[in-house]
């Protein structure tokens, strides 16, 4: 029982300061900081200059059930759907708004004058570099996006 008595505290702050251990910060909790519900991710589309605030960066958003992206992906939740309650656990609705060019690491949206998607995304600049190296069907498919994507800058 002597052994007990040697753990008893009458005085945490005294206890913390005499073995020199840091104490505890309590910060004070905000309720937004702690809504993930609130975009905090920024994205900027390198070709279009679209800006956002997204919720997620990842290939799994854990607010869209079962779905893994092959490649990491910019996501927010749909603005225009009402949250489920937070006790259920139930798939939202979601944009998948772009990722990152997987040559040269430049945000780029989903819009076909901004990047392609062939087997990675890539930007326009670099899937025109990268043309000669796809098979014939993806060649046709960003040469018909490349001239529409400069017809619409014209």
């Amino acid at each position: 029982m002597e052994a007990d008595e040697d753990f008893v505290l009458d005085n945490e702050a005294a206890e913390i300061q005499r073995l020199g251990l840091p104490e505890e910060e309590k910060k004070p909790t905000d309720p937004e900081e702690e809504d993930e519900r609130i975009a905090r991710i920024e994205f900027l589309c390198s070709g279009c200059e679209m800006q956002e605030m997204v919720h997620y960066f990842g290939r799994k958003p854990p607010f869209s059930l079962g779905i893994k992206y092959p490649e990491d992906n910019y996501v927010m939740r749909d603005p225009f759907q009402p949250p489920p309650p937070r006790w259920q656990t139930k798939a939202e609705y979601y944009i998948s708004l772009g990722a990152n060019c997987s040559i040269c690491s430049k945000t780029v949206c989903k819009d076909p004058g901004c990047s392609f998607y062939y087997t990675a995304t890539f930007c326009l600049p670099c899937g025109q570099d990268e043309l000669k190296n796809w098979p014939v069907e993806a060649q046709a498919r960003i040469r018909k996006q490349l001239s529409a994507s400069q017809g619409n800058k014209k």
